[in-house]
């Protein structure tokens, strides 16, 4: 009778512990990848429904001050696109972004229309570049499944811009999303997936190492691998600037 006692008290506060809420889980995924600063090295790969591929190769750089991010991101190559120049700047719940094109060496500001095009012949949008989840000021969130290792979180976001809603499946252990479904403002039609493909640790510090977006209704799909990534580093504000964006010099 004591040693069941005993037990009952050990379990009864595991029972006692609220599951988080949609929202909780959310915010936790944005904590997780959250940086003061990234630097990071990616290789870009376009993958055409056929099977041929093309390689670009980008660095970027981040910087979050007040939940407020920042990336500059610089493609290296291959010759067509080297030195193309991408600038997002959120403020205030606002996200500005430039883009320099060598070709016509000239900065041109992405219009809130042209948010959910193509970036650079990607499978990923101009917004998806800012950010691919929405906190608990952004959207409304459910939990609408739960398994023993992953929570599935239904978003719908309170401005439809480009998505009418996101279906995120988040590890449990880590909080990463495994995969996120992205769907039309009907929130009925698939528009395209973004899954994880490699996972990995830098220091304690659990990270997507290589994830795949993948168009729909075009086969058409993107692959990023993070080939080399720093975080909370020290890296000068001036990068994140309109004049960087035009002269590639701080």
């Amino acid at each position: 009778m004591k040693r069941t006692f005993t037990i009952l008290l050990i379990l009864i506060p595991s029972l006692l512990v609220a599951a988080p809420t949609a929202a909780q889980i959310m915010d936790r995924v944005i904590e997780t990848q959250k940086a003061d600063t990234a630097a990071m090295d990616l290789k870009l790969t376009l993958i055409e429904a056929n099977g041929t591929e093309r390689e670009r190769r980008i660095q970027t750089l981040s910087q979050t001050i007040d939940d407020n991010t920042s990336i500059i991101t610089v493609f290296l190559s291959p010759e067509s696109v080297k030195n193309t120049r991408f600038l997002s700047v959120e403020e205030k719940d606002v996200t500005d972004q430039w883009i320099y094109l060598p070709a016509l060496k000239r900065v041109r500001k992405i219009s809130a229309a042209e948010e959910g095009g193509s970036f650079m012949g990607s499978d990923f949008s101009y917004s998806d570049m800012a950010s691919t989840t929405y906190d608990a000021d952004e959207a409304t969130h459910r939990l609408i499944e739960e398994t023993a290792t992953t929570y599935v979180v239904e978003s719908i976001p309170k401005t439809v811009k480009s998505y009418g809603k996101n279906i995120a499946t988040v590890e449990k252990e880590t909080f990463l999303p495994l995969k996120v479904e992205f769907y039309a403002p009907d929130r009925t039609t698939l528009l395209k997936t973004l899954t994880t493909l490699e996972t990995g640790k830098v220091g304690s510090r659990p990270i997507t190492k290589v994830v795949e977006m993948k168009t729909i209704a075009t086969g058409h799909a993107t692959r990023l691998e993070m080939v080399q990534v720093r975080y909370d580093v020290p890296i000068p504000s001036a990068y994140f600037t309109v004049r960087f964006l035009e002269t590639g010099r701080l």
